[in-house]
């Protein structure tokens, strides 16, 4: 039985955090590699739970761990951001899978530390240090929410989808929302800062784009045909190297494209708070069927998450793309970048494999179905996170309930 752990967090207030550095000798293991390797590795137990109220009164279990949960499971991360200080900001995902499992999960941004286990020193374990809390206690939500009539309105998984991440120059968080699909905005302490920003169809002029799941069709006001597929929101969102532009990406093409296969990227002007217009697409690679994330590491050019449904599969296909914008309303150029199912790892750093395990030898994989995270740490290393739906996923060993694992892959050529 999976050892159990119970956090006494309480609401952060502000942080003090830097952004991320790009100390060329954070990771210095091995001075170079000729494939991409595996140079540090931690987990956060799948059992590790934070203050606040019992949890998961809609949800049948699995993996063999059954609620009620006693207290907030920290689980799903959809997005995360690096500190300056050796820790990071991972953001929950929605909860238990649904609008309607989900309203006694809180939607949080966690601080965690990991301790990498590195070719020479650390535990691989991951400390919670403490956690933001999402709310709108100035009412600025136009819709009903789950907790509508309280003084703090606490956000919960059955108000939105929080699926990426991104922290500008005033310590304030945007956050992309897969049931809308909205872009919301909160201060450093999670307050939010103004109504969600609708997203606008590039191709329909005064319509929206929205999903299956979007609050104002559920409610029958101002009903819009959802083009937006389910579960096909806002899961990736880069944040130009300027901090002027969002980026949003829609996880999966729009209803009636799916053959297509290809993904909108838009434009989000910071200044203005208003999308410009302008669009791109990601052309999906044939295995895929969606995407995980998106960071760029300048005002063009990042890495996007591609994957397919698969878990605990090694012959999945889970990938990091490097892509760059070029003209709006172009496909965006795409170039393989790492395999996540084959990655060196000569040091075997996760540690002695359990019965059943999955991708840990000389070759290590990442054999999630939800992997939703990648931070550019610098040239030429990479820090990935799989969300690991708490507690349905079970892709590092079909008999066990998946942990939220953290990887740093070192590139074998600098990506800038």
């Amino acid at each position: 039985m999976n050892r159990k752990t119970l956090l006494t967090l309480f609401c952060c207030s502000a942080l003090g955090l830097t952004a991320c550095n790009d100390n060329e000798d954070d990771f210095s293991p091995e001075s170079s590699v000729i494939v991409p390797t595996l140079v540090s590795f931690a987990k956060l137990d799948v059992e590790t739970y934070a203050a606040g109220p019992n949890s998961g009164a809609a949800v049948k279990g699995a993996n063999g761990i059954f609620p009620p949960f006693k207290g907030q499971p920290i689980q799903g991360f959809s997005g995360a951001l690096k500190n300056g200080d050796g820790t990071y900001m991972a953001m929950a995902d929605n909860g238990f899978g649904t609008q309607d499992n989900s309203s006694d999960f809180l939607l949080r941004i966690y601080q965690i530390k990991p301790d990498f286990r590195t070719e020479s020193t650390g535990s691989a374990k991951v400390q919670v240090m403490d956690f933001i809390q999402l709310r709108d206690p100035n009412g600025l939500i136009p819709f009903t929410i789950f907790n509508q009539n309280t003084v703090d309105r606490l956000l919960t998984g059955s108000d939105f989808d929080p699926e990426s991440i991104q922290r500008t120059d005033d310590g304030s968080y945007w956050i992309g929302d897969e049931f809308g699909p909205y872009l919301l905005h909160f201060d450093k302490d999670g307050v939010l800062l103004d109504a969600p920003f609708p997203l606008p169809d590039p191709f329909k002029k005064g319509a929206e784009l929205r999903s299956p799941q979007n609050q104002f069709n559920k409610a029958d006001i101002n009903y819009t045909e959802p083009l937006t597929q389910q579960s096909g929101g806002f899961e990736g969102m880069a944040l130009s190297k300027n901090g002027l532009y969002l980026y949003p990406l829609l996880e999966k093409p729009l209803k009636g494209h799916e053959t297509e296969k290809k993904l909108l990227i838009f434009q989000f002007d910071l200044q203005t708070k208003s999308y410009t217009g302008k669009f791109w697409y990601f052309q999906l690679n044939p295995k895929a069927s969606n995407i995980g994330d998106f960071q760029l590491f300048d005002d063009k050019s990042g890495i996007i998450i591609e994957r397919d449904a698969t878990q605990n599969r090694l012959d999945g296909y889970k990938k990091l793309i490097k892509v760059e914008l070029g003209e709006p309303g172009t496909v965006v150029r795409r170039e393989d970048l790492v395999d996540l199912m084959n990655i060196a790892n000569p040091h075997h750093l996760s540690g002695t494999p359990r019965k059943g395990d999955t991708g840990t030898g000389k070759i290590f994989a990442f054999p999630f179905e939800t992997i939703e995270d990648v931070i550019i740490e610098n040239n030429h290393t990479l820090t990935v996170l799989n969300d690991n739906n708490f507690p349905g996923s079970s892709g590092r060993n079909a008999e066990r309930a998946d942990d939220n694992e953290m990887i740093q892959i070192k590139l074998p050529k600098a990506l800038f």
